[in-house]
């Protein structure tokens, strides 16, 4: 077959027996083209030391073979891969799908593929995910969850790529992050219950070496002091953000500790768990007790008893960190951004004023 183009004729072969269904190279394409491998990268690359009319019979094979480059292995080559890392606490966690879906949907737009990792909420799993994006040149990171430990500050500080906190900071570390107020989302949760006239409030918070934690315990904490009630420090108690903290909390420390009339739970899946250990009790929601929880996950508006939350704007932080990720990744330099969301307090059925002698 004899193919023109800008005036070049180009004879081409048809292809041999069994090649339609193998992976073409580069050095299958330079065999057919009757040049270098060199040349072909060149030709691949966009360099311009190439002759014009073998650029053409170059690009003929490529399209005659259906040959696509491989993005890894080019930017193995380059040193970089448009691939950013997401790194997330719990897969199972619906707060982190909204967030991982508007990640997705900004970075996609912009051709990068995003690689999801589930830590656990494991330090050590973190690490791992981070210097194996570092290994194999990933354009960026996005850090939904971090648990701050020294092994993984001095990682963060030494990487090459850009990286980005969400939902989480660490104070030690220069880098841009996109966050809730999460001390005025713990303000607001206490306040909404002492305003209802609960005096005994319990809080299960998540993990202790989360910023997130410690910032929406010291908005409870302050709440007591604001309106001047004295707050018994051992009713925090701090769980995994999981609904089995929930429900534990409920079969093993409610049930121990009958005066609390109220409970601020650090995340809706562990408000979700200990309503339904609550009802297993013979417990009515919110007439024996008020729960509170924080995220506004879609769930929380669909339980038995619709969930009083602390409402995050996930899918507009997500969508900030993805912005703010790539314009980094783009060579964009400036001082460290910190972008702070404010929370909404959503009132539905887990709360109600309290009354005495119930």
């Amino acid at each position: 077959m004899t193919v023109s183009r800008l005036g070049v004729n180009i004879i081409m072969e048809p292809l041999p027996r069994g090649m339609k269904n193998m992976r073409i190279t580069i050095k299958d394409i330079a065999q057919r083209s009757g040049v270098s491998c060199s040349t072909v990268s060149r030709v691949l690359t966009n360099h311009p030391n190439v002759d014009p009319k073998t650029r053409e019979r170059v690009k003929q094979v490529i399209d005659e073979l259906g040959y696509r480059p491989s993005r890894i292995a080019r930017g193995l080559v380059m040193g970089q891969i448009n691939v950013v890392a997401l790194i997330i606490g719990d897969i199972r966690n619906p707060f982190y799908a909204e967030l991982t879906r508007a990640v997705k949907d900004i970075l996609n737009k912009e051709g990068y593929m995003v690689v999801v990792s589930d830590s656990d909420y494991d330090p050590q799993k973190e690490e791992i995910y981070i210097r194996a994006a570092e290994e194999y040149g990933f354009a960026g990171i996005i850090m939904i969850t971090a648990m701050e430990t020294e092994a993984l500050i001095q990682q963060l500080e030494k990487l090459r790529c850009p990286v980005v906190l969400l939902n989480r900071y660490l104070p030690s570390v220069e880098t841009d992050v996109i966050s809730v107020d999460n001390y005025l989302g713990g303000y607001l949760a206490a306040e909404h219950l002492i305003k209802l006239g609960h005096r005994n409030i319990a809080h299960l918070a998540g993990f202790k070496n989360s910023s997130a934690t410690r910032d929406r315990l010291r908005g409870f904490i302050d709440a007591h002091v604001h309106y001047g009630i004295q707050l018994n420090q051992e009713r925090i108690v701090y769980g995994n953000l999981q609904m089995e903290a929930g429900y534990k909390f409920a079969k093993e420390y409610l049930s121990q500790n009958e005066d609390i009339t109220a409970v601020f739970c650090g995340n809706d899946l562990m408000a979700l768990g200990l309503i339904e250990a609550l009802y297993e009790e013979g417990k009515e929601i919110p007439r024996d007790i008020s729960v509170i929880g924080y995220d506004d996950i879609d769930m929380a508006s669909l339980a038995r008893v619709k969930l009083t939350t602390i409402r995050q704007p996930q899918y507009e932080m997500g969508q900030t960190a993805a912005e703010v990720l790539i314009d980094r990744m783009k060579g964009k330099i400036g001082a460290p951004k910190r972008i702070i969301f404010t929370p909404k307090l959503i009132i539905r059925e887990s709360t109600a004023e309290y009354k005495p002698g119930k």
